[in-house]
């Protein structure tokens, strides 16, 4: 460990023999002294050499002591100065302190002041570093604020302090949220005025239910209701504040609107297809399962189409993926716009699509629906490149006929919507149930199938 360095000391003194006296006084207890003979040397000397205290005599023939301490002071130099005076007035210690000294010691005969001395050293040098400490907490509690003003300035989430039921502080986020354009339009003003009444009460009891003695602070989600009926979906969090010797609350909001539709959006995009909206694969399955029980203790048949669409490959062929993506997206409207609000439709991947249907009576009303949605198919669709015409081909698996579970039941379509296309494509065919199963077009005919 580095040993601390001596305390350095100047002494302004015009008498020699007293300066040696004291010089080798002070030595012997571990400072280093240099002397000079008066207070123009001192100054001089002072512009090149660093110093921890000076000891300055109040009477010198050149710039005696109290002209030291002015002008230091000009210069804006901090070292404390102790005035060493013969003359013992009350008067000259006065003006000495007035002036700035940091203190005072009186030349006696018989040389008490140079054990005095080391003393007065010891106090000024602690004072000194404790007004150096005070000064540094101050400055580190003045950069803290500042640190921590400029952060609730650029916070992008909206900070407010409540004192009782007005806002006392809030930052230009808060502000912005609650539909200001800067703070000034929402400090002094009642938190009622500006969102739901009950906000406050909804805050206050939060810290109320969440008050176990951690440190962390609760978070909670709400949604505000702002001057004009607009609503925001926001995450709170407060905790009690002090505000200009006031008890008070600090409140973080959170502005969530976009958090909440990102939300959404991914638990659409988990159950549905995001090109057209429809219900995905694993939205159909659920769909499926859950018409199958229904129809179980109902005692209701169900139909399941299997939809393909003809000549799809030869409109991305020539036309382009794009033109592809519309052709989908058209299709899976018209489809739609053949079904009950009761039915369901599902894009099960590429150009194939699921329907379906809950309490039919039959497989004629499932021919009905699937006529349908051929001929709406069959409507030539407007392109980037021109117009384009396909069909589909449907396949129709029927519960309880043609089997109780959704595997068999989409395994059956699939096979009947294959039979379909081998028969010409455009036209649908039943589950290889029924002798007279076979594939049927677009026109009015129908198979008569059994009633379920």
């Amino acid at each position: 460990m580095a040993e601390s360095r001596p305390i350095r000391i100047l002494y302004m003194e015009d008498n020699p023999a007293l300066a040696r006296l004291l010089q080798k006084s002070l030595l012997r207890k571990g400072y280093q002294v240099d002397v000079v003979a008066d207070g123009a040397a001192g100054l001089t000397v002072l512009e090149g050499t660093s110093y921890d205290l000076i000891l300055a005599d109040y009477d010198m023939p050149v710039c005696g002591g109290i002209e030291v301490i002015a002008t230091l002071a000009a210069r804006g130099v901090d070292i404390p100065v102790i005035m060493v005076t013969g003359n013992g007035s009350e008067k000259v210690a006065v003006e000495a302190l007035k002036q700035g000294a940091a203190d005072y010691v009186v030349k006696d005969l018989e040389m008490g002041y140079i054990e005095l001395l080391p003393i007065v050293i010891e106090q000024v040098l602690t004072r000194q570093e404790l007004l150096r400490e005070k000064e540094l907490m101050a400055e580190m509690i003045r950069d803290r604020e500042e640190r921590y003003r400029r952060l609730v300035e650029l916070s992008p989430d909206g900070i407010a302090i409540h004192v009782g039921d007005r806002i006392a502080f809030i930052n230009a986020a808060g502000a912005r949220l609650l539909g200001a354009s800067d703070p000034t339009g929402v400090i002094g003003r009642r938190v009622a005025d500006l969102v739901s009444p009950d906000y406050l009460c909804l805050v206050r009891d939060q810290l109320a239910s969440e008050s176990t003695g951690s440190d962390a602070v609760p978070w909670f989600e709400e949604r505000l209701t702002l001057p004009g009926g607009r609503a925001v979906d926001v995450e709170l969090a407060a905790v009690p504040f002090s505000h200009e010797g006031e008890e008070a609350l600090q409140v973080i909001i959170r502005d969530i609107t976009e958090k909440k539709l990102a939300k959404r959006r991914l638990e659409f995009l988990a159950h549905h297809d995001p090109l057209t909206g429809l219900a995905n694969r694993v939205l159909f399955f659920d769909r499926l399962d859950v018409s199958l029980r229904q129809a179980e203790r109902d005692r209701q048949c169900a139909a399941l189409l299997f939809i393909d669409l003809d000549h799809f490959k030869g409109v991305n062929d020539v036309f382009g993926h794009d033109a592809g993506d519309v052709l989908l997206m058209e299709a899976a409207r018209r489809i739609e716009s053949c079904l009950r609000k009761a039915d369901s439709v599902a894009r099960m991947g590429g150009d194939e699509f699921t329907v379906i249907l809950t309490r039919v009576s039959g497989e004629a009303d499932a021919a009905m629906v699937a006529g349908k949605i051929i001929e709406a198919l069959a409507v030539p669709v407007a392109l980037a490149g021109g117009e384009c015409t396909v069909g589909a081909s449907i396949g129709i698996s029927m519960y309880p006929l043609d089997a109780a579970d959704a595997e068999s039941l989409l395994r059956k379509a699939d096979a009947a919507m294959y039979r379909a296309k081998r028969l010409g494509k455009n036209r649908f065919a039943f589950a290889m149930h029924d002798p007279c199963a076979g594939a049927v077009d677009a026109a009015p005919q129908a198979c008569a199938g059994s009633p379920c």
